[in-house]
């Protein structure tokens, strides 16, 4: 494949880009700064040459532009073999696909049809799996790349060989092969299981499975009926155990209500107990509280007179912060009479500001209002020259359709009618009344209502109830592609599609006067500019009357330059500004010498000392009269005679409470509960036993019946075994047989790729010396990936290799593939593209990469896309374009 041109719109960041005649060999070196684009070029050529117009795949929606809603077009013209194209695909929002075929035979096809045909050519005549290997992409730079397999390199490497067989390495018994191997290996090393082998293990386990299971039921049978006889011989020993447990549980009852009596009487002694302690404390807290009544009376007193004699010092400094207050109050009053004047003064210097600023706004206004009026005039004249008749992408794309829809309905029909086969000798047969000769079999197709006659027969096919009828469809398709003609108000395809285009070019001509008129319109509206003129001559006419400050004269007409008047207004204001802020600093001096005294400390000291002494005075008299109101309702005596008899009472009540508590330790109610709770549980489980026994006999009579049979099932299930046995040990002898056939077919391909190693390795150690020097050597692995290179004699595995050294020997070993298919006679060569590469080259190996470069563009394609040129320097006649140019105007090589 050799590349002419390509053109990419709205594919990522790249808004417009054209790559313009590009030569068939050389190199040409593409360079921008970082995500400018220059992956997206490789990106897009894959995506033209592999994705469907149709597709909607997450490869495709990346490609979609951020932040614009656009559709990602690319068109790429290229030569494949002796196919020159040129492929226009749209992708997402308005769809499209369109080939045309220069040579050898011109030709013009659209969607699928296009989409099917490039697939064709580039399956026919271009060796896919080589394109991906030498296309290569930022970050993806694989030195130990497998050559063995690609079809074209095979080819080239078998003809180096001398083998007359060159290319048949897949044969037709290899692939017969490798299905019937599918049907039991994976291709995983070592092999496994396919699903359906597996599945023949899976069922002969399951039949063994199903073997045990029934013989277990067997063994189950016989315990159930062993089982029936031991529930029983329980039943038998419930009953005879049952009367003495019943005579048991009422002794027991009664020892638990007698000593539940005595616990009874114990716990009301020790209520009354409790009681009597209640009463003694509540005693003993009313004398403790009539103390502290007493004396909290006497300190209140004291408090009192310790606030009193505070009073007259505060009283003194209050006075003294009066008269400091008054001199700084003043001094802040003379300070705001000077900002009201200043003030006064910026508010005229604010007015001409304003006044200078509308009159600038109001002459860019009016110069504006003049480009949109010439605007405007060339907008007006292409909305009166718009094409009467309007068709659209989605109306063509309609009648495409309906007219591919009306074709294939017509084929199905054909397809789908009956056939009558007829034979006779030197007959005639009519069809709906049409003559035909017969002589021998003729086959007739038929349809619902055909009229046939031979001779003197005559007969009507009709077809079954039920049965589709294909004239319906085809009628149908014909009634839309006639609604979709309607629609356009054309009378063809071709026709619908010279109006779609002269509508696109007239929306094109209007689109670009639109924009100058919106870049006239610099984003507001020609009416609002022309309210805004009339608005700002009216503030022009209003503001020169206080332009001038107070009892200034108004200007007498407008300055010839605004700007400058503006800029002498503006610094006028900003003197008036400075004066008024040193007269407001003056205020705020002012006030922070006033702002210490502004809490009025010494004043606020004596409101506070002269409300704590109030409120002291009136506690203490509450504090009196609580003490004298206690005395009076109990006095002191009466309370310490009334604990005295509390504490009485409380010792009565614990002698009575200390003997109940002894009887009831004696009497022991809760181990008369605990042998009460035995007798009863030893009633309810023997209850329980024999109820559990007789309904397992139950459960067990029935498991008897269900599993009557089981003999004759576990036999069955011996039957079943033996035959999934036998369909897997036939399925075994199958399996192992064709892997030893695939085996012994792969070794003999493996001997003969290693026929391939020695012109290959000639082919990238004749590119190599220019970097390695000449003793330089690799070896090669089955698949002829680069394993190990060797200089002078020192061997070092690949994997072992600097990052620049594996980022070369990529470069290199594609270039040497490039050499093996371009030296093929019927080879189709295609291009080498390099994204972004030899970025951890050293400057000496970087002067022999050129050179290389130099040497294959001199017989292949090679595209570089890099953002240092620089690094291309000494490549030999290679073009080289600045990706922004690309974007800008389009690129020619020249």
């Amino acid at each position: 494949m050799r590349i002419h041109s390509l053109t990419i719109d709205n594919v990522r960041a790249v808004e417009h880009l054209e790559l313009r005649d590009l030569p068939d060999t050389g190199v040409i070196v593409v360079h921008g700064h970082n995500e400018a684009g220059k992956s997206t070029i490789l990106d897009a050529i894959d995506a033209v040459l592999n994705e469907r117009h149709s597709g909607a795949s997450k490869k495709i929606k990346v490609l979609a532009p951020v932040g614009r809603d656009a559709s990602p077009e690319v068109t790429l013209t290229a030569t494949v073999g002796e196919t020159t194209f040129t492929i226009h695909k749209r992708w997402l929002k308005g769809k499209l696909s369109e080939l045309e075929i220069h040579a050898p035979q011109h030709r013009n096809l659209t969607g699928r049809a296009a989409d099917d045909e490039l697939e064709r050519i580039l399956s026919e005549q271009m060796d896919t799996q080589l394109a991906r290997t030498l296309f290569l992409r930022q970050g993806e730079l694989e030195p130990g790349i497998a050559a063995a397999g690609i079809p074209s390199i095979t080819k080239a490497l078998e003809a180096e060989s001398g083998d007359e067989h060159a290319g048949d390495e897949d044969t037709g018994l290899m692939q017969a092969i490798e299905a019937e191997y599918g049907k039991y290996w994976t291709t995983a090393t070592p092999p496994k299981k396919k699903g359906t082998y597996a599945a023949k293990f899976d069922a002969v386990k399951q039949a063994e499975k199903e073997l045990r299971e029934q013989e277990d039921a067997v063994q189950r049978l016989v315990g159930f009926v062993d089982e029936v006889a031991r529930r029983e011989e329980e039943i038998r020993a419930v009953d005879a155990e049952l009367p003495q447990a019943k005579e048991e549980l009422a002794t027991r009852e009664a020892e638990f209500a007698a000593a539940n009596k005595v616990k009874q009487q114990a716990q009301a002694a020790e209520e009354r107990l409790a009681r009597a302690a209640a009463t003694r404390e509540r005693a003993t807290q009313d004398v403790a509280d009539r103390k502290a009544l007493a004396a909290r009376v006497d300190a209140l007193r004291e408090e009192e007179a310790g606030l009193r004699d505070s009073l007259g010092p505060a009283q003194e400094a209050s006075e003294t912060e009066q008269g400091k207050i008054a001199e700084h109050t003043g001094a802040l009053e003379a300070a705001k009479a000077r900002v009201k004047v200043v003030r006064a003064e910026v508010k005229s210097a604010e007015a001409a500001r304003e006044y200078a600023r509308a009159l600038r706004r109001l002459t860019v206004v009016r110069e504006q209002l003049e480009r949109i009026g010439t605007a405007e005039q060339a907008y007006e004249a292409l909305l009166q020259s718009a094409p009467q008749r309007t068709v659209t992408d989605k109306q063509v794309r309609a009648l495409e359709q309906a007219h591919s829809e009306l074709t294939l309905q017509r084929r199905l029909r054909d397809a789908a009618s009956a056939k009558l086969e007829i034979t006779a000798a030197h007959a005639t047969l009519t069809v709906d009344g049409d003559a035909r000769e017969i002589d021998g079999t003729e086959t007739v197709a038929v349809r619902e209502g055909t009229r046939l006659g031979l001779g003197e027969f005559a007969v009507v096919f009709r077809a079954a109830q039920g049965a589709s009828d294909p004239d319906a469809a085809v009628e149908q398709a014909e009634r839309a592609y006639a609604d979709a003609l309607a629609a356009t108000g054309c009378a063809s395809v071709e026709e619908a599609r010279d109006s779609r285009d002269a509508c696109k070019a007239h929306e094109a001509d209007l689109k670009g006067a639109r924009q100058r008129l919106d870049d006239a319109l610099a984003g507001a509206g020609a009416d609002e500019l022309r309210a805004e003129r009339t608005r700002l001559t009216q503030q022009v006419d209003e503001l020169r009357e206080t332009a001038g400050g107070d009892g200034a004269d108004a200007p007498a007409e407008e300055p010839a330059d605004t700007a400058a008047a503006e800029q002498a207004a503006e610094e006028e204001l900003k003197a008036a500004q400075a004066a008024l802020a040193a007269a407001e600093r003056d205020v705020e001096s002012a006030e922070a010498a006033l702002k210490p005294y502004a809490d009025k400390t010494a004043a606020n000291a004596l409101t506070v000392l002269q409300t704590r002494l109030e409120a002291k005075e009136s506690e203490t008299a509450l504090a009196a009269q609580e003490l004298d109101k206690a005395e009076a309702a109990a006095p002191a005596s009466a309370l310490a005679e009334t604990l005295e008899a509390a504490t009485a009472e409380e010792g009565a009540a614990k002698a009575a409470a200390t003997e109940l508590n002894s009887q009831l330790a004696e009497a022991d109610p809760e181990f008369a509960a605990q042998l009460l709770e035995g007798a009863q549980a030893r009633l309810a489980n023997l209850d329980a036993r024999g109820a559990e026994a007789r309904n397992r006999i139950t459960e067990l009579t029935g498991r008897i019946e269900i599993a009557a049979g089981a003999a004759e099932k576990a036999d069955r299930a011996a039957a079943e075994l033996e035959a999934a046995q036998t369909d897997l040990d036939r399925a075994t002898r199958r399996a192992e047989a064709v892997k030893l056939l695939r085996e012994t077919m792969l070794a003999h391909r493996d001997a003969a790729r290693a026929r391939y190693v020695a012109p290959f390795t000639d082919a990238i150690r004749n590119r190599a010396r220019v970097l390695f020097g000449p003793t330089v050597d690799f070896n090669l692995g089955e698949d002829l990936a680069i394993s190990e290179r060797t200089v002078d004699g020192v061997t070092v595995p690949l994997k072992e290799l600097s990052g620049g050294t594996k980022e070369q020997l990529a470069i290199l070993t594609r270039f040497a593939i490039a050499d093996l298919v371009s030296a093929g006679e019927a080879a189709t060569p295609v291009p080498v593209i390099v994204d972004d590469a030899l970025g951890a080259t050293d400057p000496e190996r970087l002067a022999r990469m050129n050179s290389l470069f130099s040497q294959v563009g001199k017989t292949s394609q090679v595209l570089v896309l890099t953002c240092f040129p620089q690094r291309f320097d000494r490549v030999a006649a290679a073009r080289t374009v600045s990706i922004d140019e690309l974007k800008n105007i389009g690129g020619t090589i020249d």
